[in-house]
């Protein structure tokens, strides 16, 4: 695990992180918000962690005065991340997903659902051989997410919590192409507990596919591969078109790279305090508290839910 996932001390300190929470451009926050869409680990909450009080409180006020409550993940929309409100103790399911990175969307008010496309054996193969070399010489761990797709290479430090999270193993085919790519999937991530490694592996796939795919990182050392142009950001337009509701009255929150798109095409697009520099460059604000003290939901307690009398 990397401090970075670990180390929260300094963003629990308020004082000193008022110091540095600030508004990156001269925009307002707009004065009405119609939705909330969130990613989740590092931003919501710590990984396979429970919703903050905080933010749970948030949450039910905001949904209870119309506003729709969503989440932006790079998780496949799974059953399980549909139920995240019940799971979460909240008294409603979440109103939309924008899952796979954009590559999924879901809105349950009108039943609308889109979904990009798999990669194909071809696409995968193409990918993988280039990038062999450094994944068995630096160890680095690689898995399929989703079309059935449950192959993994160099996945031992990983298969566990894994397991845990997603309640089956994969199955290790380390150093099998062939086996790797029998099934399609939507992505393939690429982990490894040194970011040196990860940069390595980033700047290979960088030489070999500069157009067509993407590589962004969606955790400290993790790195996914898919199609190029699909985004949380471009997800969250096809969900506003459908709900209908402007762009400019959507919060977004979230902590990394994969969260950039996201925040940027929102109206209003807030880092955590635990995000990462590139993530809070993008943003227009910083929380004052990070996702283990519910800094999503103290900040719109704080910037939006008390300005509007709703407390």
């Amino acid at each position: 695990m990397f401090k970075s996932e670990i180390q929260f001390s300094a963003c629990r300190n308020h004082d000193l992180l008022c110091s540095i929470t600030a508004m990156k451009n001269d925009n307002r926050m707009p004065d009405r918000i119609d939705a909330v869409v969130a990613d989740i680990d590092f931003t919501l909450t710590v990984k396979n962690g429970p919703l903050p009080k905080e933010t749970k409180e948030a949450f039910e006020i905001l949904h209870a005065h119309g506003v729709r409550i969503g989440l932006g993940t790079g998780r496949q929309l799974t059953d399980q991340v549909l139920q995240s409100g019940r799971n979460w103790g909240l008294s409603f399911e979440l109103d939309f997903f924008v899952g796979m990175n954009g590559g999924m969307v879901r809105d349950c008010q009108t039943g609308y659902a889109y979904q990009m496309d798999l990669m194909n054996e071809k696409d995968m193969t193409d990918i993988l051989s280039a990038l062999m070399p450094v994944i068995m010489e630096r160890k680095i761990a690689v898995n399929a997410e989703g079309g059935g797709n449950e192959f993994c290479m160099n996945f031992e430090l990983y298969a566990a919590d894994f397991a845990k999270r997603h309640g089956s193993p994969l199955i290790d085919c380390s150093g099998d192409i062939q086996t790797f790519t029998s099934k399609p999937c939507f992505k393939m991530l690429f982990r490894s507990k040194n970011r040196n490694d990860s940069e390595a592996l980033r700047q290979r796939f960088l030489q070999s596919f500069p157009e067509h795919w993407q590589i962004v990182e969606s955790f400290p050392g993790t790195l996914e591969v898919m199609q190029a142009g699909i985004t949380k950001g471009s997800g969250l337009r096809k969900y506003a078109k459908e709900a209908g509701i402007p762009m400019e009255h959507i919060i977004a929150f979230g902590d990394n790279e994969n969260d950039i798109p996201m925040l940027k095409e929102a109206g209003w697009g807030v880092c955590l305090a635990n995000g990462s520099e590139p993530a809070k460059k993008a943003a227009d604000a910083i929380t004052e508290y990070d996702c283990q003290s519910g800094g999503a939901g103290r900040y719109l307690m704080d910037h939006y839910i008390h300005e509007k009398g709703w407390m």
